[in-house]
């Protein structure tokens, strides 16, 4: 009885490669003490008066939603005044900065008015953490965070055990939601499709 040959097509091989995933790249996250603008710099637009454990905000260009969340305050948006995120006991300790389903270049981030140390989290897509930790003065304690080309971030958490007044004048770039890319989808059911031509084959053989 011979043995029924055949040729799988290269673009099957592709579309496995995508499904099981390739190694992760290394990520790269840079941290400067100050106000640095980065290109296409988004303030945050704060101020609908909402109150709880997350409180969001919107990007002023591209319109996309930003979210301060917390741990351990209830957090307060004012609804005049600068843009800034404060807590309802007066002081915040903990608040994480986050696009719902998206990811983002770099942020610029104020706790202002602070005393102690700041331990600054990043997470990137990649699933890698960054951490940093600076002095916070009774006064302005701007913190800008890059991450590289290719590298996105996903969160930013500030711990403050000492805690600080306000998170004010947030500003982000390279803001985008997650939209799987056409061509990777496209090639995706491509491959989905030549698997399932040459499984026909192999049942008919």
């Amino acid at each position: 009885m011979g043995i029924a040959k055949f040729v799988v097509p290269s673009f099957v091989f592709l579309a496995i490669l995508i499904c099981s995933g390739t190694p992760a790249k290394a990520d790269s996250v840079t941290f400067t003490i100050g106000n640095n603008p980065q290109p296409n710099e988004e303030n945050v637009l704060l101020n609908n008066g909402t109150t709880g454990t997350t409180v969001f905000g919107i990007t002023n260009q591209t319109q996309l939603q930003v979210r301060f969340s917390s741990t351990t305050d209830t957090l307060v948006e004012p609804s005049s005044g600068q843009a800034r995120v404060e807590a309802l006991d007066g002081l915040v300790n903990n608040i994480t900065i986050s696009l719902p389903n998206g990811t983002f270049q770099d942020v610029i981030a104020n706790p202002f008015f602070g005393s102690g140390t700041a331990n600054v989290t990043v997470f990137t897509a990649n699933s890698q953490t960054f951490n940093f930790s600076y002095s916070l003065s009774n006064g302005q304690n701007f913190l800008t965070i890059v991450a590289a080309p290719g590298t996105r971030i996903v969160s930013v958490t500030i711990d403050a055990p000492g805690g600080f007044t306000d998170l004010r004048q947030p500003r982000i770039s390279g803001a985008e939601a997650n939209v799987p890319e056409p061509a990777s989808m496209l090639l995706f059911g491509a491959g989905l499709v030549g698997v399932a031509a040459v499984l026909r084959k192999i049942r008919r053989n």
